[in-house]
């Protein structure tokens, strides 16, 4: 039985390096196909179903993810609907000395579920 030695297991930690797999390994061989179907606008959705009927199993997120970083097609970003904006009054063209009325503001409701007073409903039935 041979005996520890430091020295070699330094050595050996020096030349570690992790086996990690190449991301996107497996769809490598299809990148023409997949930038051709990219170009004929199908989704990924589409390529992953038809890559994996030919015995290359794979997800719609894995093709998105490929096509990103390998293909270099750009991201677009999320965009939130805009919030709805109320029209201000205005004067009329004719009128310049006209004053405006203005419109009765009505008071603002607190966001959430609408929640029955219960003692106004008490005073209403006496």
């Amino acid at each position: 039985m041979s005996t520890f030695d430091p020295a070699t297991i330094r050595q050996a930690v020096a030349e570690f390096t992790p086996r990690r797999p190449q991301k996107f390994h497996e769809l490598l061989p299809a990148k023409g196909v997949i930038t051709e179907l990219r170009q004929k606008r199908a989704s990924y959705r589409a390529i992953a179903e038809l890559l994996t009927k030919h015995c290359l199993p794979t997800s719609k997120t894995a093709i998105a993810g490929f096509c990103h970083e390998v293909i270099g097609e750009r991201v677009r970003p999320y965009r939130r609907p805009g919030r709805k904006r109320t029209v201000a009054a205005t004067v009329p063209d004719g009128d310049a000395a006209a004053p405006v009325e203005p419109k009765p503001v009505l008071p603002t409701r607190s966001r959430g579920p609408r929640i029955a007073q219960v003692r106004m409903l008490n005073q209403e039935t006496k």
